[in-house]
């Protein structure tokens, strides 16, 4: 295995460093998303993971506060990196109708977003802890989604499907809505059902028909 970073071959050191802060970071993403980040202390993270105080800050020299975020990006990351992915799969499907095709997008988005519920317990919970750079970096990752949508409506528009107009906006409004729908229904422990995701389609696709 390589380093992303710097292209050399991972030691057995580098590998075991890199599972031992992965186990931190799941411990305290568990920890977090049950109790709060006030209501844990690095006494009961460390617990948790059966690891020594000065290891953990070996690896997080900044200590929680840094694990937090840390915990955040990460999920973020994944969590875009897995949407994006989605999104290409399903774009480039180019027989299927836009109906069809925006209803599996819907689908699929709910899915990744319900895989890390916990993410977005320590994020609602926690995101005024962040400074504007952090919050900058997070919001900073959602752009990608954004532009895959913008540039598949500017292709449906291109083949004739839907009419011309600000897909950058269209986009905007597209996933604003169906993240905020998925995430009310996150809240409220209910899933988005099929038919949702049908009616959500059809909307759009009259709203942005020729």
């Amino acid at each position: 295995m390589e380093s992303k970073q710097t292209g050399k071959r991972m030691t057995s050191r580098d590998l075991q460093a890199a599972q031992r802060k992965q186990q931190i970071l799941q411990a305290a993403k568990r920890l977090f998303a049950e109790k709060g980040y006030h209501a844990v202390s690095m006494r009961e993270l460390n617990k948790a993971i059966g690891m020594a105080d000065a290891l953990t800050y070996h690896y997080f020299p900044g200590g929680k506060f840094e694990i937090l975020t840390t915990v955040l990006q990460t999920a973020q990351e994944e969590r875009i990196g897995g949407i994006v992915l989605v999104f290409r799969e399903i774009f480039a499907k180019t027989d299927l109708p836009l109906t069809d095709s925006l209803a599996e997008l819907i689908t699929g988005l709910a899915q990744k977003l319900t895989e890390d519920q916990a993410y977005f317990q320590i994020l609602i919970r926690e995101r005024s802890l962040l400074n504007d750079e952090q919050k900058e970096a997070l919001d900073g990752l959602t752009t990608l989604p954004f532009e895959a949508m913008s540039d598949y409506l500017s292709r449906r528009a291109k083949q004739g499907e839907i009419r011309h107009m600000d897909f950058s906006l269209a986009s905007s409004q597209f996933l604003a809505h169906i993240v905020f729908t998925i995430i009310q229904k996150l809240l409220r422990n209910v899933e988005l059902e099929n038919s949702e995701a049908i009616k959500l389609s059809e909307f759009y696709a009259e709203l942005w028909a020729k």
